[in-house]
């Protein structure tokens, strides 16, 4: 009888208990969370993309012209669809006035001389760090504000960030400006040498001058019948071309760096050189925009890539160095359930780059703060327990931290 009395005195101060909780609206009865898992916040890198598909394309094409007044073709070198290096000999033409010709030719070098000079100079001031410094320092994307830290340390380490993210953009801006004008010094170099072996060539001949390749590619098409060009070169530069709809383009911008990666292939990193501003296609419910991105590649790369290969091409939209990270599941409406000092509450944090599976946070929690693994609703901001986990406790020590009262109350209370 008396057993039966307990147990049913036991299930109505279940039920009652059960009840006030329910009941309890205004939050006035304490609760105790219960994590069943918690991790610590670590930093890490995070990078947030945009994958679209991409194709190589062949870069450019190319031009060879030959002014009716110049002369008239005498003899063609090469075939449609035939692969020619820079320099390759293409046709050879009869001048119409040696005088004039020669004249030209003098004045192109004379021109391409001057350009080259001036690219080279180019290329030894971009090396000198106080002219780089303030060629760039407008182009740096430096945050206008840093958020204030309760405590300095936060605050130094903030600003140190700060001051490393942009050192490195400095830096590759720098490097993007020098590729380009090295670039442009060897195009440059090699019309100068184009221009001077066709002035030899007349010199030579008295009335001939055969007309090189300006660039390495496969001819397009050979017109003889005067009509301009007389050649078109598909240059063997390649580029990643892709398409972004409207939404897309609202994320893209000039410059972003890009990744991309063929099946059976080698990664490709550059970045973004072309960016429609008009879209190629519209209809009623979407536009559609064209990208073009440059990219460096070994030389063992670049032979094994031909034009019309495909891509699957990541943008970089935000990149974070070495940002405490959590799961972008752990947080809702920008909070964060945090674990501290035996109380489990709710911070507030800003969110920069994110994917998948991270999201670097910008404030509101730093690394090394312990969160619960999973962010569950029912969390209330009071005291939190955790599982008893018998093998992870050093038993030899136990009893210098806690009285036998105390652990048989950790018991129960789990």
């Amino acid at each position: 009888m008396m057993k039966k009395l307990i147990l049913t005195l036991g299930i109505v101060l279940v039920l009652v208990n059960v009840a006030i909780l329910f009941l309890d609206d205004d939050g006035r009865v304490g609760r105790t969370n219960f994590i069943h898992k918690w991790e610590q916040v670590t930093a890490q890198d995070v990078k947030e993309t945009l994958s679209v598909p991409g194709v190589l394309t062949s870069a450019k094409e190319v031009p060879v012209y030959l002014e009716s007044e110049s002369g008239s073709v005498s003899e063609m070198l090469v075939e449609p669809g035939e692969t020619v290096e820079e320099g390759a000999d293409l046709f050879t033409y009869q001048v119409a006035d040696y005088a004039k010709t020669y004249r030209e030719l003098t004045a192109t070098i004379t021109l391409l001389d001057q350009q080259v000079l001036a690219v080279e100079q180019a290329i030894s001031e971009a090396g000198e760090s106080d002219f780089a410094a303030a060629t760039f320092s407008e182009d740096v994307n430096v945050p206008e504000t840093i958020d204030e830290s309760e405590n300095e340390e936060d605050t130094d380490a903030a600003t140190e960030a700060l001051q490393q993210a942009t050192e490195e953009q400095t830096t590759q801006l720098q490097e993007q400006y020098r590729i380009s004008l090295e670039k442009e010094l060897a195009e440059k170099n090699a019309e100068l040498t184009a221009a001077e072996e066709q002035l030899a060539g007349l010199e030579e001949t008295g009335e001939y001058v055969t007309v090189s390749s300006p660039a390495a590619g496969t001819i397009k098409s050979i017109d003889e019948a005067g009509n301009k060009p007389v050649i078109t070169l598909q240059s063997s530069e390649l580029v990643i071309t892709g398409e972004l709809n409207e939404a897309e383009r609202k994320q893209v911008q000039n410059a972003m760096t890009i990744e991309a990666k063929l099946d059976d292939g080698p990664a490709l990193e550059g970045e973004i050189t072309e960016l429609a501003e008009q879209p190629t296609t519209s209809t009623g419910k979407e536009s559609i925009y064209k990208f073009e991105a440059s990219y460096l590649a070994e030389d063992e790369q670049a032979d094994k890539l031909l034009a019309g290969y495909h891509l699957d091409t990541d943008i970089l939209l935000a990149y974070a160095s070495q940002a405490p990270a959590v799961k972008p599941a752990q947080v809702e409406d920008n909070q964060v359930w945090k674990m501290a000092n035996g109380q489990l509450f709710t911070t507030n944090v800003d969110i920069g780059a994110q994917n998948d599976k991270q999201a670097a946070i910008t404030s509101g929690l730093e690394a090394g703060a312990f969160i619960p693994a999973n962010q569950d609703d029912y969390y209330q901001n009071e005291p939190f327990v955790t599982p008893w986990k018998a093998q992870e406790m050093n038993w030899s020590t136990w009893s210098d931290s806690f009285t036998s009262y105390e652990f048989l109350l950790g018991l129960l209370d789990h």
